[in-house]
């Protein structure tokens, strides 16, 4: 059956049809698929029915797996990390410890990896869990965000560094500094990486914001956060956003380069455990 790209609604996302991840893909679909993201961002497969193992085959193809280098990686798996609402043993996660607090700010609006070098290039997400009534996930096209600013603001932006960090984002849900390990203080320094990017694919420019991004590089602290405050929330708004409402097996891939998402809130008793993976850029941005 050929790959085909169903555009969802009035959306910039699609989903995929003709694809069974079970089965595995080859080059020939890698190269598809790496279209079908450079073109609509957000890819949809539904009805995936994958374990682990498929899951590790099917992200590898794009690149260089990340390894989450977190304490709570998922079925111990280096490559992979559960958004959940509950820890292997099953028990809910406190909201007030610092894997709660940490799971918190996947509420804000993001860009994964980005406070990495190199960053993350692709994620994919699995929901292997889901409550009856999940909370939807909802992506933002940071590049018609840029398509739609004036060539004069555009001319002012293209050119400008951004420092990304995350103790940046994670300050914004009350962690503190003393909330990480001397290890992770080392391990994961603040980077930069420019605030417009083009696509390797199409040639075409985006806007590159999340919540780690902390300052713009050579201005005044304060004026360079009001400018990635206000062009987070030019990007954000609801004509550039795509809602997934999530169904049992869906498996979710996007493209982090132009991309940004967020989850919403969830307080429901029934567990909710998405099951995450990425690969990470060949070169520093």
């Amino acid at each position: 059956m050929t790959i085909a790209f169903d555009r969802i609604g009035k959306t910039f996302a699609a989903e995929v049809q003709g694809i069974d991840l079970r089965k595995g893909i080859d080059k020939a679909m890698v190269g598809t698929l790496e279209m079908g993201l450079a073109t609509h961002g957000v890819l949809v497969f539904r009805n995936q029915r994958i374990d682990d193992d498929a899951q590790q085959a099917f992200i590898e193809q794009f690149g260089p797996p990340v390894v989450t280098k977190l304490k709570e990686i998922a079925s111990g798996h280096p490559h992979f990390y559960d958004i959940s609402t509950v820890d292997s043993d099953g028990n809910p996660i406190p909201e007030d410890s610092a894997r709660g607090m940490y799971l918190l700010a996947n509420m804000l609006w993001h860009t994964d990896g980005s406070q990495n070098q190199p960053p993350i290039r692709v994620t994919a997400l699995h929901a292997r869990e889901l409550p009856p009534q999940p909370p939807p996930t909802e992506y933002a096209d940071m590049r018609s965000a840029w398509d739609d600013l004036p060539a004069s603001r555009q001319r002012e932006l293209d050119g400008l560094a951004v420092e990304h960090s995350i103790y940046w984002s994670r300050e914004k849900m009350g962690m503190k500094m003393s909330d990480f390990s001397a290890e992770t203080l080392n391990e994961r320094k603040p980077v930069q990486h420019p605030l417009v990017r083009r696509h390797a694919l199409t040639g075409r420019k985006s806007l590159y914001l999340a919540s780690h991004a902390s300052h713009v590089i050579g201005w005044p602290l304060e004026k360079g956060r009001a400018l990635i405050e206000e062009l987070t929330g030019h990007a954000t708004q609801r004509k550039y956003v795509y809602v997934q409402e999530w169904r049992d097996s869906d498996l979710v891939m996007w493209d982090d380069t132009w991309t940004m998402h967020r989850s919403t809130p969830y307080s429901g008793s029934h567990p909710r455990r998405m099951r995450w993976c990425g690969v990470r850029e060949l070169a520093p941005v």
